[in-house]
């Protein structure tokens, strides 16, 4: 059981996971909506192509806030706090190196101004490992916590469920951005925006693992501040 002073502390854990969560879960909300109210909506082939748009600010400064919130973010080994650093310094990558504006111009883009087609290669490479990281650790990091007593709760059991499934669509939606990238892209496919979908729900299936183990769902009936995180 905590003690009084702990409290504000796991209080402060819980909060910054569902921040995270929620940060990842608004990201392709607000870019989206963003761009359909502007003079001349459109909506982009890709979460990253917003960076070109007037919601690039939105865009850079919603990802680094998810950035700083995980690598800050420590966990209870010394596992946890690594996967979450490199995650985090893999969103940072997202926004030093954005992708190509594909004008068919080669063109020196972002803040370190490198040509376009090498930017989009090294976007794509961090965004790749940053969904790797975070399908990792939803499937074998949220899930390893041992429950308080040895026991099993079903409401742990239920939170590893949706750990694992997040982690799983995750890694499916890399896979289907990868053949899509290889083998459909000039495809009717491309019609359908099948970058931007799939990367919309790896981005819900990460805040929503973030939520749950900020205990926002399928919490213990026991009072939930009362364990840090050592069952969650």
């Amino acid at each position: 059981m905590s003690t009084v002073r702990e409290r504000p502390l796991i209080v402060s854990y819980l909060a910054m996971r569902r921040i995270i969560g929620i940060l990842g879960i608004s990201l392709p909300i607000v870019l989206v909506l963003g761009g359909l109210v502007q003079e001349q909506p459109t909506i982009q082939a890709s979460i990253s192509a917003y960076y070109y748009t007037h919601m690039r600010d939105f865009f850079v400064g919603i990802l680094s806030s998810v950035a700083l919130f995980l690598i800050s973010y420590k966990g209870y080994e010394k596992i946890d706090s690594i996967v979450s650093t490199l995650s985090g310094i893999c969103a940072i990558g997202l926004i030093l190196f954005p992708t190509s504006l594909h004008t068919g111009t080669v063109m020196k883009v972002g803040m370190l101004l490198v040509k376009d087609t090498v930017s989009e290669m090294i976007h794509l490479s961090f965004g790749a490992v940053f969904f790797t990281l975070l399908a990792f650790n939803s499937i074998f990091l949220f899930t390893k916590r041992g429950p308080v007593g040895g026991v099993m709760s079903r409401a742990k059991r239920k939170r590893n469920i949706v750990y694992r499934t997040c982690g799983i669509i995750m890694l499916i939606s890399l896979l289907c951005i990868y053949l899509y990238k290889t083998y459909f892209v000039h495809t009717i496919i491309s019609e359908f925006y099948p970058i931007l979908l799939c990367e919309s729900i790896a981005l819900l299936a990460f805040g929503i693992s973030w939520l749950v183990k900020g205990d926002t769902f399928f919490r213990d009936p026991r009072t939930h501040h009362e364990k840090l995180g050592k069952n969650t």
